[in-house]
This record gives structure tokens, sequence and C-alpha cells, in this order.
């Protein structure tokens, strides 16, 4: 009986151990007093079967870990991107300002360059010639503002001799080539009486105000706007022989041909005035045949003989003339068609068929035999009165003047005699020198 007791006691003390389920609040909870409740719980969740296990999510990092990271990343940025900024700040603030300098002509050290642009030279070929001289260091750079600005175009810059320097900035150096240069070269050029368009040309070539073979090509080519060369009858460059009146002039270095040839074609319009048209007028002459007649003038002497030379040559010209039937026969007509100048022609000279040999054709010559001065000229409206058909150069050095064949050719076999005989007593003298020697 007490067995069975004890027996009974130890299973309600076993059962006690075990929790209870409160159905109400949906948890276990222990019958044991003094007893952990949490070991019993353990107990159950040990033998309690276990749910499936969820799929591991992936771990985030807390927000307050992650805003403090991202705080870090993002001043580390700014710094980077502040840095970039300032370096391509520099690098354009430096680029900016050594372009700068040469474009405004700033810091550079003192240079004088002479820059001589020739007719048809591109902008391009002019950036290099500057860059060569010292005065720029951009060739591009010029170019662009040249053409921004528009100096560049057609007529804004001439050729000429220039003296530049690099005080001046681009647009300076841009309006210094142009028509209006302050600093454009200037050179003096004589041209003497009497010189052909030819040494005309060459003269100016030799003083470098422009090419020969630029000035030809213009005299060939342009048209010349002037009421004087209507009515000329040669035609080409011929057409301007006479008409580039002797004088003295400023003229740009470099410049162009037209720019030249009409600078002396509108000299000779002005020198040509009302008094002379009315003068030509009362002679009933052409102005072609009074430029004619000065040029022959011209070349026949430089003396003050002009006039009394013009006699002679409206003599001949005269209707009337029985002497030499209105042939002129004048030497310096062949002279021209000659490629040099000869002291004396020879028969194969005057019989060159030209219309210029006043030999073989009667009255004046088809054109002018070179550019006469204004003494010339005057002299061919104003011809002394005489009877003279014929004038020999002495061996003096004056002209001396005949009415008639017989005593021209008189004189003239006796200067021919005198001049021998200074030449054998020239011979002589030196053979005798030789030998004493």
């Amino acid at each position: 009986m007490a067995d069975d007791e004890l027996r009974k006691e130890q299973e309600t003390e076993e059962e006690e151990k075990w929790p209870t389920f409160d159905w109400k609040e949906g948890i276990f909870s222990s019958q044991q007093n003094g007893e952990d409740e949490t070991d019993a719980t353990k107990v159950i969740k040990q033998d309690a079967p276990q749910p499936e296990p969820e799929p591991e999510q992936p771990r985030r990092e807390p927000k307050k870990k992650k805003k403090h990271m991202s705080v870090q990343a993002t001043v580390l940025s700014a710094l980077v991107y502040l840095l970039g900024v300032l370096l391509i700040s520099y690098g354009i603030a430096t680029v900016g300002w050594t372009l700068a300098n040469d474009v405004l002509a700033l810091n550079k050290e003192e240079l004088t360059a002479t820059i001589t642009i020739v007719s048809g030279e591109s902008v391009d070929e002019i950036a290099e010639d500057l860059q060569e001289a010292g005065l720029i260091e951009y060739p591009l750079l010029f170019k662009l503002f040249a053409a921004f600005t528009g100096k560049a175009e057609d007529g804004k810059i001439v050729s000429g001799t220039y003296e530049l320097t690099t005080d001046m900035d681009y647009s300076a150096l841009l309006t210094s080539i142009g028509p209006q240069s302050p600093v454009r070269s200037v050179v003096t050029v004589t041209i003497p009486e009497g010189y052909t368009m030819e040494e005309i040309f060459a003269l100016l070539e030799e003083n470098g105000v422009c090419s020969a073979e630029d000035l030809m090509e213009a005299a060939e080519t342009e048209d010349f706007d002037y009421d004087f060369l209507d009515n000329v009858s040669t035609t080409g460059a011929s057409r301007l022989e006479g008409y580039l009146f002797p004088d003295t002039y400023e003229f740009y270095m470099q410049a162009s041909a037209t720019s030249v040839i009409n600078k002396l074609l509108s000299n000779f319009e002005t020198r040509f005035d009302e008094e002379m048209q009315a003068r030509m007028e009362e002679l009933d002459m052409t102005m072609e045949e009074v430029m004619i007649v000065a040029s022959i003038i011209e070349k026949e002497t430089d003396g003050q003989d002009q006039k009394d030379i013009a006699s002679v040559i409206y003599n001949r010209l005269s209707e009337d003339n029985t002497e030499t039937n209105g042939y002129l026969q004048m030497d310096s007509t062949i002279q021209y068609l000659l490629d040099e100048r000869k002291e004396t022609l020879t028969a194969e000279d005057l019989a060159i068929d030209s219309p210029y040999n006043t030999y073989l054709y009667p009255g004046l010559p088809v054109g002018c035999i070179c550019c006469p001065g204004l003494d010339a000229i005057e002299a061919a409206l104003n011809p002394n009165d005489t009877d003279y058909y014929y004038f020999y150069l002495g061996n003096d050095g004056s002209t001396y003047f005949f009415s008639d064949y017989t005593s021209f050719m008189q004189f003239r076999e006796e200067q021919i005699a005198e001049t021998e005989a200074d030449s054998e007593e020239e011979d002589t003298t030196s053979a005798e020198e030789d030998d004493a020697a």
C-alpha cells in the first residue's frame, strides 16, 4: 500500500514537471512552483517539430552605418571634382592668357620687322610671314581672328612693304597691311623724260615698286578709263607708250601694277591741261599726233632747240614739202625698234619693215617712241616758224639746222671728216706713246 502511494506521488511529481498549455493565452505555462519556466520552454522547443527554415535574405547594412559611408564618399568625390575643375580652369586660364598675349600684343619683346606682301598672297602665307618675322606666335589664331573680324576680305589687304612692330595687336597688324596703312613703306622715284615704257617699268622694279612683268601684263590687259586712250592707234601695252608721264613720284613699295600705271596716266591727264587742249585744236591735231611729235622731239635732242626740231618735223609733214616728200627720216624711230641703242645705224637697220620706220613710210610713225616730258609737249604745240628741213648734231654737241639738202650734206661730210681726222690723230699719239714706253 505504501508502495502504491509512493509510486503515485512520484508520477504526480513527473507530471508537474511538464508545462501546461494555456488555450486562452495561447502559451505554455509551468505548473511547477520554483522551477525556471525557460527550461520547460527549451524542452518543448527541442522536442517540438521545427518548421522549414526560410531562405536567407541578403544581409543589409544598418541604415546608420550606410549613411556614415555615403557622407565620406560624397566628400571625397566633391574634393576630386573640385580639384579637377581647378586644374582644368588653370589650364584654360593659362592657355587663354597665352593666346590673349599674342592677340593683344601683351608682354612681347620690342621688335620691328619689314614685311613685304606681294600681290595675290593668301592670309595663310601672310600669317606665316608674320610668324617668321617674330611678330606673332600663332598663325592659326591670326587667321581665325582675321576671318572673324572680316579684315581678310577682298580689298582689305593690299600688296606692299610695311614696317610692323610687336606693339601692334592682331587688329593693328591687319589695319597696317590694308589700304589705309599708316606704316606702308614709300619710295621716291624720278622717271626721266624720254624713257620708254619698258625702261620705266624696269626702273620701277629696281626701286621695289612693282615687278616689270606685272606692270607689262597690266599694260596689256587692264582697261584704263581715260578718254585720251580711246583713239590711240596702237593696241595692247603699246597704247600706253607716250602717256606714262615722266615726273618724280612717291610710290608704295610692292604696290599693285594697276595702281602704279593709273598714277602715271592720271598725272598725264592733269598735266595736259585745258590750254594745251585749246592749242591742239587750233593746230587741228589730235592728242595722239601731238604726243607722237613730242616723243620724237624728246629723243632727237635734249637741248634748248626742241622748238626748232619741232619746226623741222612739221615742215616735212606739210603738203607742199618737196625736200623730203613727207618722209621724216628720223633715226630715233629706228632706234625704237632695236633691242639696244646704236651709235650708228646700219643699212639693215634702216630697212626694217615696221610702221615705226620713218625711212620706209611717210608721215608720223604709228605710235609714240617714248614718254616725252612737258617741255617736249610744249615744243610740239608751239614750234618755231622756220624753213628748216634738216638738222645735224655737230661734233661740238650743238644742233645745226638747214633749209636744203645740199647744205645739210656738205656740213655732214665736214663733221665726218673732222671726226676721222681726230681719230687718226689719237691713234698716232697713242702709237708714239707706246713706242716711247
